[in-house]
């Protein structure tokens, strides 16, 4: 759940160069005069994703092979970005690993948990071939993320996911992932989402939909399960004479002061152990977990 700024190369760049490493001249003529007004394609795409319409789009089946738009069908949609797109001999390879670096390496779907690793199809290539070169269609994305969503896109706008370039500034700045502690040895952190109750239902519904569509809960408790020792280990030692109280600020201080997104796995984590008296009371001396 990171914003990012959407690539600085627009469809018909995008398209002029995957087209330009078809060798074969009729069939790379084919292409060119299907796309004479990819601008008016893009920003169809753009306003209906700006209104979080991008459910209602056509969409194609996996198993259909129709003619999409002038002679192309889905199928040589599809093998432009996977053939003449992605490979890195070709010229458009250099548009697909600039769009990647965008993120500075943390997959914006999952708030960085993952690296990124490949490109995601926002709207999914085998439903939507249009846009399998459309920049503004393809985000930056762990491995993990691009797996677990595969073809799947809503057919409502409460299910839709959250679009890094498009969608609204809220999703992004606004809290709406917070997180128990379960009381156990060792401690364990559940996370949930509970958006603001300004927001509308569809936004409240896009938020929950994005974080069950791609893991979230698990994802984030892993990770935090993994960083939880560290902040026992400073209750030990550093913060051993400290009082419960004490130690809360400390904790609400670390989850303010992170140089994260306010819905990051990590400063939730902080947030919700300053909130939990018994996590702070806990001397968490070492017998105790043995």
């Amino acid at each position: 759940m990171k914003k990012l700024s959407l690539p600085a190369v627009n469809f018909a760049t995008a398209l002029n160069e995957a087209i330009s490493g078809i060798g074969d001249v009729s069939q790379r003529q084919t292409y060119q005069s299907a796309f004479l007004d990819a601008h008016a394609i893009e920003t169809h795409y753009a306003d209906c994703a700006t209104a979080a319409t991008l459910h209602a789009q056509p969409r194609v089946t996996t198993l259909d092979d129709p003619i999409i738009i002038a002679h192309l069908r889905k199928s040589d949609l599809m093998r432009l970005y996977t053939q003449y797109f992605v490979p890195k001999d070709k010229a458009a390879r250099r548009i697909y690993e600039d769009i990647k670096v965008t993120a500075n390496g943390k997959c914006p779907l999952c708030g960085g948990v993952g690296h990124v690793r490949t490109l995601d199809h926002y709207l999914p290539k085998s439903n939507f071939p249009l846009y399998s070169v459309m920049p503004a269609n393809l985000i930056p994305c762990c491995r993990d993320c691009n797996s677990e969503k595969l073809n799947a896109f809503a057919g409502a706008m409460k299910d839709q996911t959250l679009h890094p370039y498009f969608d609204h500034d809220r999703f992004f700045d606004d809290k709406w992932i917070y997180a128990n502690v379960i009381q156990s040895s060792p401690p364990v952190l559940e996370y949930f989402v509970r958006p603001p109750e300004s927001w509308d239902s569809s936004h409240k519904s896009r938020v929950k939909a994005h974080f069950d569509d791609y893991g979230l809960a698990d994802k984030f408790s892993v990770e935090a399960a993994a960083d939880l020792p560290e902040t026992i280990q400073t209750r030990r030692t550093s913060m051993v004479m400290s009082s419960p109280q004490e130690f809360s600020n400390y904790l609400s201080e670390k989850s303010r002061t992170l140089s994260f997104p306010v819905n990051n796995w990590r400063r939730v984590m902080f947030a919700a152990l300053a909130a939990d008296e018994w996590f702070c009371e806990q001397e968490f001396l070492e017998s105790r977990d043995n």
